[in-house]
C-alpha cells in the first residue's frame, strides 16, 4: 500500500476501501431525491495482522457533506463500530430526510462525503489513529 488513510500508529497501515452511498431503493446511487432517505457504507482495513490484533476498543465513523457551491457543510451520521482485532471493518449510516436542507439555491445542491474515523481504547481514551476519506460527490435533487 503506497500511503495509509491513517495517521497517528507508524505500526498501523490502513485503508478505506469503499465509501458509497445507497439510496432508498438498496442502489448504489449519487443522485438522491430529498424526500427519502438514504444510507452511507464505509468499508476499511488495517494492517498488519499483528498491530490489528491489538486493537479492542472502538471505531468512530463520522460522515460530513460537503457542499460545492451554497450551501452548508454538515455532519450528517455518526456510527460506533467494535474493533475485535481483526483486519476488515464496515458501518453503515442512514440519514434521514430534512438531514441535508432542500432550500439550497438552485446552482447547488451539490454535495462531497468527508469520511473522519478515529478509534477510542478499550479504556475510553481517544488516540492519534484516525482516517480521512473524500468522495463521492452526490447531487440532492428536488422532484
Amino acid at each position: 500500500m503506497a500511503d495509509s488513510d491513517f495517521d497517528g500508529l507508524p505500526a498501523l497501515d490502513g485503508a478505506v476501501t469503499a465509501v458509497a452511498i445507497i439510496d432508498h431503493d438498496g442502489n448504489p446511487n449519487r443522485v438522491i431525491d430529498d424526500q427519502l432517505p438514504f444510507d452511507v457504507t464505509i468499508k476499511w482495513t488495517v494492517k498488519p495482522p499483528a498491530t490489528a490484533a491489538l486493537l479492542d476498543g472502538r471505531w468512530t465513523v463520522k460522515v460530513y457533506a460537503e457542499s460545492m457551491g451554497p450551501g452548508p457543510e454538515v455532519l450528517i451520521g455518526t456510527a460506533v463500530v467494535a474493533a475485535n482485532g481483526g483486519p476488515v471493518y464496515n458501518a453503515s449510516i442512514n440519514v434521514p430526510i430534512g438531514t441535508l436542507p432542500s432550500d439550497v439555491p438552485p446552482d447547488s445542491g451539490v454535495y462531497k462525503l468527508v469520511v473522519v474515523i478515529t478509534y477510542r481504547t478499550r479504556l475510553n481514551v481517544l488516540t492519534e489513529m484516525a482516517a480521512f476519506s473524500e468522495g463521492p460527490m452526490f447531487l440532492l435533487r428536488r422532484p
